[in-house]
């Protein structure tokens, strides 16, 4: 009811608005169109310039149509609640923080399952053990494997410093090992 009336009362603001916006997507759906045809044409001219296969190129074409279409669809729509009156700045915010909490929990995230996978791996294979002394290439990093958890490896140096290693670079590196004395013995 209270918007029939304000419709009534102050139909230029409305007409204004409503006409603004139309606009902004008659452009959007022209900006669109062209940037196809743009993206379209490049794509052409990757193939014949590469001789690539056109799955590859036609599919990454098709990624970057989809990204641009998403972008200029969001900033069509914060210009358009600008043009009604709405206070972007608030969403903008919000949005920006969510991306941002998102990244560092992704990051975060995949941090953790890197190092307790690659621990597993070490368990299994046991390219180190505890209490061998390893050197690990190309940082020269050489101690004795004191501790062993789900998200580290500590190496005792000879000067008594301790070296925190993750476990998924610990799992990526070439790693030379001193053998353990009792296996040696085992063997003659």
């Amino acid at each position: 009811m209270v918007i029939i009336q304000h419709i009534i009362n102050y139909p230029e603001w409305w007409l204004q608005r409503l006409l603004a916006s139309i606009l902004l997507i008659l452009g959007y759906m022209i900006v669109t169109r062209i940037l196809d045809k743009a993206i379209s044409r490049l794509n052409g001219l990757l193939k014949k310039r590469r001789h690539t296969s056109s799955s590859v190129s036609s599919s990454y074409a098709a990624i970057f149509q989809r990204v641009t279409r998403w972008a200029f669809g969001l900033l069509l729509l914060v210009l358009i609640l600008r043009v009604w009156g709405a206070d972007v700045s608030v969403i903008w915010t919000t949005f920006v923080g969510m991306l941002a909490v998102i990244g560092v929990g992704l990051l975060a995230t995949w941090t953790i399952v890197s190092n307790v996978t690659a621990r597993f791996f070490i368990w299994f294979w046991q390219p180190v053990r505890l209490g061998q002394r390893i050197e690990i290439f190309p940082e020269n990093l050489c101690g004795r494997v004191t501790e062993e958890n789900l998200m580290f490896t500590e190496l005792c140096q000879d000067d008594g410093h301790i070296i925190v290693i993750p476990n998924n670079l610990l799992f990526q590196r070439v790693i030379r090992r001193t053998p353990d004395t009792d296996w040696e013995d085992d063997k003659e």
